[in-house]
């Protein structure tokens, strides 16, 4: 499952946003008073190289538990927040210190993504690491993808790291943010979808993959019709609905908790494979064409281009899909107002079926 943007959009339940830079919230900076009859010094204006290099020393200065270096870095009125908490300068120095007394091994990380916004006396530093932690003890050692948010503000003699956020990125960040939306139940279909019902009409049962199945809903009511249905999905909340589903039906699906962006789709595996509001990735539909079999289908529905614009998020213009399945047999293309199974409300609406000649 995906789209977050998306869902903020429609007014849905908001999951993904594992890749995107949030806000900070505003730090208050209390200026350091100059002597009696000196004028503050001004700040030196710093660049997006200086601010990049400056993060970044202060995040490995805090991986190594260098008290002192972090310490001497931190502004009047530091603050971080982590894990919806706030922690001050003392809190999190305490931390660091018995991290370092306990010779804690040292985390490693490398920077991927680095955006720099600059002002008269702030700068403001958003990046994406991915990090290793070592094992220590009987803690396992550990890789995972967190966002910073740095704030540097000039404090009247110098330039100190006011506020420090921090938050899980990447797979687990997407993977929780869904499992919460689909607990909800809410702002979005529960039931089959009706396109994918209506095309199966007639068709021969056979193997299919549902990418980015969700609850379920398609998966099982596939397989209640006879098809060996595989569900891909990042949430393990949804695939034990999906099981239970199953169950209740008296059927079998097989779940399979992966990210779509890294899961192997195979070659000439599958007779169907459905992509219901699972995004409009042009690297995914190049992915899934050879999965397909000689003769077999797939089934997309998602939002038309029109109802996205301005979310970034995609959406399929007309025409757009039959131009990247060019010489397979068109059953359906079309984009229409309808009622979407994401966010229940009428907008422009993508339908596809074409069969692999």
């Amino acid at each position: 499952m995906r789209l977050v943007p998306l869902l903020l959009l429609l007014g849905c339940a908001t999951p993904r946003s594992g890749t995107v830079p949030f806000e900070p919230p505003a730090a208050t900076i209390a200026p350091r008073a100059a002597p009696a009859g000196i004028a503050p010094a001004a700040p030196a204006q710093l660049d997006e190289a200086t601010v990049k290099a400056k993060t970044r020393a202060w995040v490995d200065a805090f991986d190594r538990a260098n008290v002192a270096d972090v310490e001497a870095a931190l502004g009047p009125s530091f603050v971080e927040f982590r894990l919806g908490r706030w922690y001050d300068a003392k809190q999190v120095l305490d931390g660091l210190r018995a991290r370092h007394e306990r010779h804690a091994p040292i985390r490693s990380r490398t920077w991927n993504i680095e955006r720099v916004q600059l002002g008269p006396n702030i700068a403001v530093f958003q990046g994406e690491t991915a990090e290793h932690q070592p094992a220590e003890g009987d803690n396992p050692a550990g890789d995972s993808i967190t966002w910073y948010v740095a704030v540097w503000s000039h404090d009247g003699a110098a330039w100190k790291l006011a506020h420090l956020s921090r938050r899980p990125g990447g797979p687990d960040a997407e993977r929780e943010s869904w499992n919460t939306t689909l607990r909800k139940e809410t702002s979005f279909r529960t039931t089959v979808n009706h396109f994918l019902s209506e095309w199966a009409k007639g068709k021969k049962p056979g193997t299919a993959i549902d990418i980015a199945s969700g609850q379920g809903r398609n998966a099982v009511w596939l397989a209640t019709q006879g098809w060996r249905v595989t569900a891909v999905d990042i949430s393990d909340v949804g695939l034990e609905m999906t099981a239970k589903a199953a169950l209740a039906k008296k059927t079998k699906v097989t779940t399979v908790e992966a990210d779509i962006d890294t899961y192997d789709l195979g070659k000439e595996k599958w007779d169907l494979v459905t992509l219901m509001y699972a995004g409009s990735d042009p690297k995914l539909i190049e992915r899934i064409k050879p999965s397909i079999k000689k003769g077999g289908w797939i089934v997309v529905e998602f939002f038309g281009k029109e109802a996205t614009a301005g979310t970034g998020v995609g959406g399929f213009a007309p025409g757009e899909l039959a131009a990247a399945f060019q010489g397979w047999k068109i059953e359906k293309d079309e984009v229409v107002d309808d009622v979407a199974d994401w966010g229940l409300r009428k907008v422009k609406v993508a339908r596809f079926a074409a069969q692999k000649p």
